[in-house]
């Protein structure tokens, strides 16, 4: 899986990775926080929610193609 590159709310550009991400919440004006196992507090990032989830399923890998794994 690929990281995402985004903002944080102070301008910081930060690389996500939706592997250790165990929730999205909406913030204040706009903002996403981005809730991370193992992490006390959040990651709170300058875009909406539906950004922040589009950008990581663009990222994840497709699932392999289950008749082409048979072929090959």
């Amino acid at each position: 899986m690929r990281f995402v590159e985004f903002k944080d709310v102070s301008g910081a550009v930060v690389l996500v990775n939706a592997a250790g991400i165990l929730f999205l919440r909406p913030a204040e004006s706009g903002c996403t926080d981005v809730h991370f196992a193992g992490r006390q507090e959040p990651l709170r990032l300058d875009a909406r929610v539906h950004e922040v989830a589009e950008a990581l399923e663009e990222a994840a890998p497709e699932p392999p193609e289950p008749m082409m794994s048979l072929l090959s």
